[in-house]
This record gives C-alpha cells, structure tokens and sequence, in this order.
C-alpha cells in the first residue's frame, strides 16, 4: 500500500435497499447541485439591483462563460466514469490514479481559457450580437472568468470525482461555505464598500471565482490529508496517458453534448436580442431558473451515474437499470409542485429579479411555458446523467444535435418571425425540443443500449497497460 491513511468507502451503493442508496446520494448531491447553481442566482440578484442593461450583459455572459463550463463538465464525466467503474471493483488505486489525471487535464484547458479572457472577450461578445451599452460589463465580467478558469474546472473537478466514489456529504460541505462566501461578498465587490471597491458587474465574476479557489483549497487539503474516499499520495502523482485518453473520449461527447446545447442557446440568444434589452434581460432571468430546475434533476442524474457506474463495475446490471427508473420516478414527483408554481406565480417570481414592467410581462409567459414541459425534461435529464456514469455519452450528444439544432431553432424561428409570435414562438420552439428529446432518452435507455457501450469500454479497460511518466 502506498497510503496508509484510512480510506472511506461506502458500501451501500452496491448492495442493500436502492430506495434507501437513492436518497442518500441524491439529497446531498441535488443540494450541491442548488449550491452550484447559487452561485449564479446570488449574481443575479444583487446585479439586478443595478438595472435592466446590467442584468442584460450580465446573461449575455453567461451563455457565453457556459464554454468553459462546457469543458469542465466533460472532464467531470470522464472523471465520474472511471472513478465509479473503478470503485465498484474495488481498485481503489485505479480511482485515485484517475483524480490525479483530472488535476492534469484541468490544468491544461485552463491555459486555453486564459488566452480567451486576455484577447477574445470582445470579439465573443460581437459574435454574438451584443449591443455596445452591452460589451463594457460584458467583457470584464467575461475576462475575470476566463483568466480564473482554473479554480471552476478543479472546483468542478474535485467535486465530481468525491461524488463518483460515493462520497456526496463532504462536497456539499464545502458547497456551503463557498456559497457563503459567494453572497458575502457578492455586494461588497458590485457596490463597492469601505476597501472593497465598486467593480459593478465584473464584482459579481470576482466574488465567484474567490469562492471557488477558496472550495479548491479546502478540497485539495481533504484529498492529501483527510479521511477521504480518494487519495492523494506519491504513488499517484504522475500523468497517466490511457487514463487521460479514456477521460478525453468520455469527456469529448459530454462536452459535445453541452456544446450543442450552448449553441441551440446561444442561436436563440441572437433571436431574443433582435427583440430588444427587455427581451434579452427576461430570457436571461428564466433561463437561470429553468437552470435552477435543472440542478436538482442534475443533482438527482449525478446520483444515477454512481449508482449505475458502481453496480455495471461490481457486476450488478440489473440493479444499475433499476437506480435509472427509480431515480426519474423520484425526480418526477419532485418537478410536478415546481411546475405548478411556476405556472401560477410567474409574474411574481420574475419580479424578485426585475421590476421593469416588460421584463416581468415577457418573462411571465416564458416561464409558463417551459412549466408545462419540465416533466419531459425530466426524462432527459435523469436518465442521460445516468447512462454518463456508464461511460455511455455518444448517444446523449446525438439525440441533443438532432433535436436541439435540427428541431428546436427551425421551430423558434419559423413560429417567432414567419408566424409573427414574436417570443412567443421561441418558447415554443424549446418546448417542442424538450418534450421528443425526453421521449428519445426514454426509449434508448429501456432499450439497453447503454450497457453494451459500456462493455466495451471495461474491455479496453482491462486489457490496456497503464503508460505514465
């Protein structure tokens, strides 16, 4: 043994009542998930206090800061895959060999970010359509991200490799505190107080990315010295080329699938701005809590991907194909109330955010109608997640290219301007996507598809030879 430190396992994924495993990764992970996410909503709320044209260049940003996330999620579910498949075989070396090459991989797409923040902030936000009253807060909130990119993608990073050994508590943890620390220091950095000084909306990018270094630290600190599920130590300290590779065509499709998805948005994006800043700012605030809907059936997917990449590892596929039912069941009782109130309190949950009489009106109906397909969502959500932790993320990209790009744009621009519904026909075009694209997800993992992908993936496995340096 290289690590004579206590390793923390949790055994209960595998074997026992899966209701009972359900729940006991899903609550934590669904709170990180809503942990993560207020990062944004904190953001929105105290730039919101600054006006229409702030909140506006504020959602601008972040459709576009949604690449480096893009990134970071593909490492993650590389990381999440073979860190489960490994822990349920109990390999536990394998699986602190693979956090070491998440480290790795981060390091080196945050060079490329970097690069983006010094010299392509502007040209981004022309690319896509922003106004200039836009591009000056636009751009410092952009830069700061993207110089900082580092501590999103080993945030991101450490988080997800914790949860795929199983272990949901100790991130949620560290969640908390940086949230905390997030909301701190939210309104000192936007409005400037005593030493603090007045950055406006760049204040809102500084204040997140000083959360994360400090969730990074904490994180780092437990993975070298505490009583962890994965361990830092020398024996594990060196690049792992097969490693790398297998995180690289796991992570490739998973980031190609929220490529997709980021494109879909950012094609809606121009057609919103081509509406003007009180359409724009309304998409930007429900956009935020269609995503804060989200992070709790990711948080609940995230779940799933354990539960289904530990039990194929230790050789349990029926109970991995019964975590994907019993999880979106779960999710789908929790959607139902949020879709409810959504519904029937849109003009007033938009007004948290924004006052101004045409962000509330247009965001009031937008938010109606995503309420109505959020249980087709669902599908989508729950049930792709899970098949990610079976190193399967082919099939989640294609079906998001298909019906994304190839249903969901044509059907918004042709209902928005053909048809003359204006952002009505917008919505629409994302209802028709998430109502097929959830049907289809629905389809591919009753089929079985999923588990013949990941045979093969144990295969190459097995049978290749580890090359470090």
């Amino acid at each position: 043994m290289n690590n004579v430190r206590l390793r923390k396992i949790n055994s209960t994924i595998t074997e026992g009542s899966l209701s009972s495993s359900i729940w006991k990764l899903a609550m934590p992970m669904m709170a990180g998930a809503v942990l993560q996410d207020l990062f944004t909503l904190a953001d929105l709320f105290f730039v919101g206090r600054l006006g229409h044209i702030a909140v506006a260049a504020l959602s601008i940003s972040g459709v576009i800061i949604a690449v480096i996330m893009m990134v970071a999620i593909g490492i993650s579910a590389g990381t999440t895959a073979l860190i489960a498949h490994f822990i349920g075989k109990k390999d536990y070396d394998s699986a602190d060999n693979v956090l070491f090459q998440t480290v790795v991989v981060s390091i080196v797409c945050s060079a490329a970010m970097v690069f983006i923040g010094l010299f392509g902030t502007v040209k981004l936000l022309r690319l896509f359509g922003a106004s200039h009253e836009i591009i000056p807060a636009a751009s410092e909130y952009l830069r700061i991200s993207f110089i900082w990119s580092v501590f999103i993608f080993l945030f991101i990073g450490f988080n997800q490799a914790l949860r795929g050994a199983g272990d949901a508590i100790f991130p949620l943890k560290v969640l908390v505190l940086a949230n905390l620390l997030n909301i701190v220091l939210d309104p000192l950095l936007i409005f400037g107080f005593g030493f603090f000084p007045r950055m406006e909306v760049a204040g809102s990018a500084a204040a997140t990315v000083i959360s994360r270094a400090l969730g990074v630290i904490i994180l780092s600190g437990h993975l070298f010295f505490g009583h962890s599920s994965l361990h830092f130590h020398k024996g594990v300290l060196k690049v792992n080329f097969m490693i790398i590779g297998r995180m690289v065509k796991i992570g490739f499709f998973a980031s190609f699938e929220v490529l997709l998805r980021q494109l879909s948005l950012l094609l809606l994006l121009r057609l919103v701005t081509s509406f003007g800043a009180a359409s724009l700012a309304a998409f930007g605030i429900v956009v935020r809590l269609r995503m804060a809907v989200m992070m709790l059936g990711l948080g609940m997917g995230a779940a799933c991907a354990v539960l289904i990449g530990q039990n194929m590892g230790a050789g349990h596929p029926e109970r991995a194909t019964e975590s994907g039912t019993k999880t979106l069941k779960y999710y789908e009782l929790i959607i139902a109330p949020i879709a409810i109130l959504f519904f029937v309190f849109s003009p007033h949950i938009i007004g948290v955010f924004n006052d101004h009489p045409d962000v509330v009106s247009i965001g009031s109906s937008f938010l109606r109608f995503i309420a109505v397909t959020l249980p087709f969502l669902a599908m989508a959500l729950i049930l792709s997640r899970g098949i990610n932790g079976a190193g399967d993320t082919v099939a989640p990209a294609v079906m998001t290219g298909i019906v994304q790009l190839g249903l969901r744009i044509p059907v918004a621009y042709v209902m928005a301007l053909a048809f003359g519904l204006g952002t009505n026909g917008i919505w629409l075009g994302i209802n028709a996507s998430d109502v097929c694209q959830g049907l289809a997800m629905m389809w591919y993992f009753q089929r079985g598809f999923w588990q013949k992908r990941y045979h093969k993936q144990r295969a190459i496995l097995e049978q290749g030879s580890f090359i470090t340096v």
